[in-house]
């Protein structure tokens, strides 16, 4: 097992860093937050054109045939610029499709999906907002040769942006379905949250009476395919939680460098360096931990749930310590509009809180790596 970034992966990263530094700097982020989608269609076109959207999908469909670690990559790099958008929620749909075994849906949809020409959105939890499968109760009723869908799904993220909607629905015999409905389809009503977040989006969204033909129903274990999605999305939150913290720590670390107090660096007062010290060992904890769950699930180890719940919560929690003290660092400047360093703390805190709760993945921990 080899857990560091390859040659090929280097690049990829380097690739995705140079595109951030140009085509997405923070003052643009800024720009973007007033749009109601959270990004612009000239941005999207430029992503698309990377070919990341793709990464999950084989090559035959004009994917990039990759893994789960290089996707790792290209979030952890998103994330060091907070760059906005439903490339997460769109790449996570085109997987699902993509191991579906239906070939109408993968020949109507997977192309569109790597070209950018759709965005897709994961509608998968509810009122409760809870993780296991037992919470889902929206319902996929057969109907005209196809199925009735109804329910209302919440916080699904990016659906303002999406065309495309994958929605866990139980289905006349009370097993898991995924329905893929499009977002202009009769029946479906998206309504935004408000959200502190300046770079992310989510809403609520209703399905009344919406026919859904046979061929946009995904049958083949349902289940299992509700579970990876759930870990590939949480490796993605882990990635982005990596990368922010990383930048947000680099840019205190030069800053205390340069800020003098009583005729001295401020990075020279213990209380201030030791802190910024254990950020960095947390930080790295927390790297580590994402990128062998990536290579976890990409291997089909054994330990792929339990590494990915510890991913998420050592990166989520990581990412808001990393803020909060880097924020303490900076003093005052650090509270201001005007300065970056709030749009990557409210990112911190909306990460924590993204498919579930910690507690949620404690509960996962402790039965799959303690067995209690």
């Amino acid at each position: 097992m080899n857990v560091s970034i390859s040659e090929e992966q280097g690049m990829l990263q380097d690739s995705v860093r140079k595109f951030v530094q140009n085509e997405v700097p923070l003052t643009r982020v800024r720009t973007l937050a007033a749009e109601p989608k959270g990004l612009n269609d000239e941005l999207w076109t430029r992503i698309a054109e990377q070919g990341w959207l793709g990464i999950l999908i084989p090559e035959a469909p004009g994917g990039l045939g990759m893994g789960v670690q290089e996707l790792a990559v290209v979030c952890e790099e998103l994330g060091r610029g907070a760059v906005p958008g439903p490339f997460v929620s769109t790449v996570l749909v085109a997987k699902l499709i993509a191991e579906s075994g239906n070939d109408a849906a993968k020949a109507a949809w997977l192309e569109k999906l790597a070209s950018g020409l759709t965005r897709g959105a994961l509608a998968l939890f509810e009122e409760s907002h809870e993780i296991d499968l037992s919470a889902i109760a929206t319902k996929a009723i057969g109907s005209n040769g196809g199925l009735l869908l109804n329910g209302k799904k919440q916080i699904v993220g990016d659906a303002q942006a999406a065309n495309l909607f994958a929605v866990a629905a139980r289905n006349d015999d009370g097993r898991l379905v995924f329905c893929l409905v499009e977002a202009d389809a009769p029946g479906v009503t998206v309504k935004p949250n408000k959200l502190a977040d300046l770079t992310s989006r989510s809403g609520n969204v209703t399905f009344k009476n919406v026919q859904v033909s046979k061929d946009a129903v995904i049958t083949k274990c349902a289940e299992d395919a509700y579970r990876k999605m759930l870990n590939v999305a949480n490796i993605c939150i882990a990635a982005d939680c990596v990368g922010g913290a990383d930048y947000i720590h680099k840019l205190t670390v030069a800053y205390v460098k340069e800020r003098t107090q009583f005729g001295k660096q401020v990075g020279s007062f213990q209380a201030v360096r030791h802190p910024l010290v254990d950020m960095f060992a947390e930080l790295e904890a927390a790297k580590s931990a994402t990128y062998y769950s990536a290579w976890a699930l990409d291997a089909n180890s054994p330990d792929a749930d339990a590494a990915v719940a510890i991913a998420r919560n050592t990166a989520t929690q990581s990412y808001r310590n990393v803020t909060n003290g880097c924020l303490q660092a900076h003093g005052g400047i650090g509270f201001t509009w005007e300065y970056d360093l709030h749009i990557f703390l409210k990112r911190a805190k909306h990460n924590q809180h993204l498919h579930g709760s910690s507690h949620d993945y404690d509960e996962i921990i402790c039965k799959k790596a303690l067995g209690i």
